[in-house]
């Protein structure tokens, strides 16, 4: 939002304060020249013009230019000369201001809120200021040139010294001092008490004025001050104090004490001292504003602490009160973490006395159960199902997830969600026994109803009537006994006890060569001669590979012969195979679906029969063996990719074991 104009009332005391700072650093100007040797007001006028709105500058500049004139003039300055010595103000002041508000619009008066508290800040500043300065510096050298004062290489220095001085003493500190009375200032995290403060200011502008009134060449030391002012007080404190410094050995070094006083030519005199006014003030705004910053770290830091302090109670209480049991495990599978139903579950299973060693003993369980205890050979356990015997002799079915935990230079965790499902699985044994009887109790009387239809069908004279119901009874005949052997084969691949040894891919005795008879004459089924075997069941194995080699088959573009290429690769304890085939494809948007029982896309099912089983059978057999079935995201029309992974079979002597 754009500032309103300056009240009248506040243009009133910036023009006073204005004309009494000119009247002071006229006063500077020694017999004999008109130049003056400080000019603080040029930092008056820097801040006036920053609290006028941007819209109204010609409500500062205008009545800047007309004071810096009249006082001047009146003070024993040639109009010429003033003339140019007030365009030298003006058009510095409009240049710093404007630079300042272009590069740094988070300051009070160019559309922020905070001052010169940080390097940047500070920097930025800085640099307004130099250039504003340099310029007034041209036009005031100019002035002094066409009024015929004598000129020399120092003249524009000098006259760019009393200026900047100013700004960067007067005017930074006047805009800190806006900043103080304007916004809460917080304190330095390890400031300095009232006490160590009114020490400060008599030990330091004691030590000042001894080390300007004897000759020797120590008043470096003041600088120390300025150090220790910045790094214990807030920088509006420190920087008052550095310009009183500063200021004194100013006012000194012009009543010819100290060491400057040594230096003959006056202006240069006056223009060191300015110079190390300036030194000083900077030293405790550079210091002041590295304070903030760290204070301003230090809290971000302190609040990020107790903000995860809070979240990380928050998540041990959440964590506790969950009905299902956390476990975090360290890399080298060490219990590192645990929620109370995990300790619960813990003591339920082992008579360990201690936490720790029961939850030990149950993650031992959890890692390497028994073959009879895990959804290989219990066809009512889902995948991830543990049977967990207790001492009573009963057992518990834990359904387990493992989920990794990446740590920052380190090698990841486990995280273990345990949820006991013990009634929920029990239940469903006698479910999946049911689903195969009675898929296999009707293939019997199915069977019949088609004999008897194709041999109704069959005794019907040629054009009858009845002949296209009867085919169509049949053919629906047909469809229903598919369906039901796919029920059926679904069933024994959920309930059926899976026994588990080697199982080659390829080779003789290979399931590949197995499958090979659903192959057309012209289709063509490729896979290396080296794939590693798995460990599986036999007849899930064959069903598994056989589905997907008779879809890629089925599912050829109309018109071409497949093509099937298989792929597998040993990682870890598990192998990872690929069937990839040149087919219809699958959408997108069917990839998630098509795995679910009797789904079929309406352009598989408008061109193609089937039950919607075969990829669901295959889905339940990978569970059943520990592992996942997907498929790939593929070009349009290039056609289908399966992946899947199986337990590894025994590696070859001297085989990769993959990583």
């Amino acid at each position: 939002m754009t500032r309103g104009a300056l009240p009248p009332a506040r243009s009133a005391a910036f023009a006073a304060t204005y004309v009494v700072l000119t009247l002071v650093g006229r006063a500077t100007a020694i017999e004999g020249q008109v130049v003056s040797l400080v000019w603080p007001g040029s930092g008056v006028a820097f801040l006036w013009l920053l609290a006028e709105s941007p819209r109204h500058v010609l409500r500062v500049l205008v009545p800047l230019t007309a004071l810096h004139f009249g006082v001047v003039v009146a003070t024993g300055v040639s109009p010429l000369l003033g003339l140019f010595g007030a365009a030298s103000v003006t058009l510095q002041t409009a240049v710093a201001v404007l630079l300042l508000r272009r590069w740094c619009p988070t300051m009070l008066g160019t559309g922020g809120t905070h001052s010169i508290r940080s390097p940047r800040a500070l920097a930025v500043t800085a640099g307004s200021a130099a250039i504003g300065c340099a310029l007034g510096a041209a036009v005031g050298t100019l002035g002094l040139w066409l009024d015929e004062v004598p000129v020399t290489g120092l003249t524009p220095v000098a006259w760019f010294a009393r200026h900047f001085a100013g700004v960067l003493t007067v005017g930074a500190v006047g805009h800190l001092a806006w900043e103080w009375h304007t916004q809460t200032i917080p304190a330095r995290v390890r400031g300095g008490s009232r006490a160590e403060l009114v020490l400060l200011w008599v030990v330091s502008v004691t030590a000042t004025a001894l080390l300007f009134v004897q000759p020797y060449p120590v008043v470096f030391l003041v600088i120390a001050f300025a150090v220790w002012s910045a790094a214990r007080f807030r920088t509006f404190p420190a920087a008052l104090h550095c310009l009183v410094l500063g200021g004194l050995a100013l006012v000194l070094s012009l009543t010819d004490h100290g060491p400057f006083a040594a230096v003959e030519d006056p202006v240069a005199e006056v223009l060191v001292s300015q110079l190390f006014m300036v030194v000083v003030v900077l030293t405790g705004l550079a210091v002041g504003a590295l304070g903030d910053r760290v204070d301003e770290a230090y809290a971000a830091v302190t609040a990020a602490r107790a903000e995860s302090a809070e979240q990380a109670e928050l998540l041990a209480e959440m964590t506790e009160s969950m009905d299902e049991g956390l476990i975090v495990l360290d890399p080298d599978g060490r219990v590192e973490r645990s929620n109370g139903a995990s300790r619960r579950l813990a003591h339920r299973v082992s008579l360990a006395t201690t936490d720790a060693d029961a939850l030990a003993e149950l993650v031992a369980l959890l890692h390497d159960p028994e073959p009879s205890h895990t959804g290989a050979v219990r066809a009512e356990l889902g995948v991830g199902d543990v049977v967990i015997p207790l001492g009573s002799g009963e057992e518990i079915v834990l359904a387990v997830s493992r989920a990794t935990l990446s740590r920052a230079g380190g090698p990841p965790g486990v995280l273990l969600v345990l949820r006991e499902v013990t009634e929920h699985r029990s239940g469903l044994r006698p479910l999946a026994g049911f689903a195969s009887t009675a898929a296999h109790d009707l293939r019997g009387p199915l069977s019949a109803i088609r004999s008897w239809v194709g041999l109704a069908a069959d005794d019907l004279e040629p054009g009858s009537p009845a002949a296209e119901p009867l085919r169509r009874a049949e053919r629906a005949a047909e469809q229903m006994g598919e369906l039901i052997g796919d029920l059926l084969e679904h069933a024994l691949a959920e309930s059926g006890e899976l026994a588990a040894r080697e199982v080659p891919i390829v080779g003789p005795d290979g399931v590949l060569d197995q499958v090979s008879g659903l192959l057309g004459p012209d289709d063509v089924l490729e896979a290396a001669p080296d794939l590693p075997s798995v460990r599986a069941d036999p007849v899930a194995a064959r069903q598994l590979f056989g589905n997907l080699i008779g879809n890629a088959v089925k599912y050829a573009k109309p018109g071409e012969h497949a093509t099937i290429t298989v792929r597998a690769r040993r990682k870890g304890s598990r192998v990872v195979v690929e069937i990839e085939d040149h087919g219809v494809g699958v959408e997108d948007s069917e990839r998630a679906l098509i795995f679910q029982r009797f789904h079929r896309s309406g352009a598989v099912r408008a061109h193609f029969r089937g039950t919607g089983m075969g990829l669901s059978i295959c889905q339940t057999i990978v569970q059943r063996h520990g592992g996942t079935i997907e498929c790939l995201a593929t070009p349009p029309g290039s056609g289908t990719v399966f992946r899947f992974d199986l337990p590894a079979g025994s590696a070859p002597e001297g085989g990769e074991t993959g990583r």
